[in-house]
């Protein structure tokens, strides 16, 4: 009986973090106290883990591999930072280890990004009534009235589309339910204009159609065709996202456009000067954070001419907006061919199952754009969609 209250306990507060994680900072890291806490205290019942040749090694490798580096140069003070995000990432796979239910943790999932997807819809609304507009082109006013900012709602609303989709397979009682759901996620995406989530689904499309859809090759052509015809028909007929992909009158225009607009255009080419200092190590990449924050600082102050820009960006500080380059600069070409060696390795774990390769490949190209290990979201993020992967894996070996 105290056994099966404890474990019901620790599932409601892990259920708690997940639900909560979604709308506020300071209540998962709460949460997570509690249940270290309990977990250090019920130590002897964790499952100690089994060595076993998964992505999660390449994973570990890196932070092995980081944190060494940052000992021996001296700077694990300030880049521990960054590394407290991996560590956070295999803390949860001890703690949520009472989690039995996949199915469970999926819906649990799956309601609270629809219901921060449907809290931001409500504020929409609100501004659309009030404004008769709907600011979704490069505007400010975009992330005031969605609660996570444009890429982060955008890339859990695809995680949340394909949820659904499983959830409507597996459980066909519900299965109206769970297709409006999905529905509802990607209108949203298109009402918000979130370019790598829209292209992130047409991509998983054509990954299911190409090796999933059992079909003849003429049909698998000419759906892959529509397919690219509806994507350039939804980028040039809505104003909000043509705007967002930089779509203009002549070719020129729109590069203009998009090298005034878009930061990662600006940080990508400052992270590719970087790597030509002398203190850049293509083995082991730069010394410490600090050091790669300053050169990014540094770029920005002489690279950009417009003062108003300049100023955008140097108040920012912006990262290199790539988990991938990130690691090459702290880590070179070490790190970078661990982290390409960890997403190989999880494509081959799932490649039996559309649905777990939908979420590798969805954090693969989030990964391509932003530093997901940055922020403390990102990683929970992160950590929670790779033990449903690794529960997953489990269960099938079992």
């Amino acid at each position: 009986m105290l056994n099966t209250l404890k474990k019901n306990g620790l599932e409601c507060l892990a259920y708690g973090l997940i639900l909560s994680l979604f709308f506020s900072k300071a209540i998962p890291n709460i949460i997570l106290a509690i249940l270290s806490l309990w977990t250090i205290i019920d130590f002897r019942s964790i499952q100690k883990p089994k060595f076993r040749f998964s992505s999660s090694n390449f994973l570990l490798a890196i932070l092995i591999f980081l944190s060494f580096k940052s000992l021996l140069f001296g700077t694990i003070t300030y880049d521990l930072k960054v590394y407290k995000g991996l560590l956070l990432i295999f803390w949860l796979s001890i703690v949520f280890q009472k989690i039995k239910s996949t199915d469970k943790l999926k819906t649990v999932i799956l309601c609270a990004i629809t219901l921060v997807v449907v809290s931001s819809l409500f504020l929409i609304a609100l501004y659309y009534f009030k404004n008769k507009n709907l600011p979704f082109s490069n505007t400010a006013e975009v992330n005031q009235l969605l609660l996570l900012e444009r890429p982060y709602i955008g890339f859990i609303a695809v995680l949340g589309i394909f949820l659904a989709i499983e959830k409507a397979i597996s459980d066909p009682s519900l299965k109206k339910i769970w297709i409006i759901n999905g529905l509802i996620l990607f209108l949203f995406i298109v009402l918000i204009s979130a370019r790598i989530s829209i292209i992130t689904i047409f991509i998983l499309a054509a990954v299911y159609l190409m090796f999933y859809f059992k079909i003849s090759k003429l049909k698998k052509s000419l759906i892959l065709i529509s397919l690219a015809i509806g994507f350039v028909l939804l980028i040039f007929t809505n104003k909000n996202i043509s705007e967002r992909f930089f779509i203009k009158s002549n070719f020129s225009e729109s590069l203009k456009t998009a090298s005034d607009y878009e930061p990662r255009i600006v940080i990508w080419d400052c992270a590719y000067q970087m790597t030509k200092e002398s203190d850049f190590k293509i083995l082991i990449g730069f010394e410490g954070y600090q050091r790669i924050g300053e050169l990014f600082l540094n770029c920005y102050s002489s690279k950009i001419e417009n003062e108003s820009k300049r100023e955008y960006f140097l108040s920012e500080k912006f990262n290199s907006h790539n988990q991938f380059i990130d690691f090459y600069l702290i880590g070179g070409i070490t790190t970078f061919l661990l982290f390409v060696a960890f997403f190989v390795k999880l494509i081959s774990e799932s490649k039996s199952d559309f649905f777990k390769v939908a979420t590798v490949v969805s954090f693969l190209l989030f990964f391509i754009v932003e530093n997901i290990f940055y922020r403390q979201f990102g990683c929970y993020l992160f950590g929670i969609f790779i033990l449903i992967l690794a529960h997953n894996k489990i269960n099938e070996e079992n």
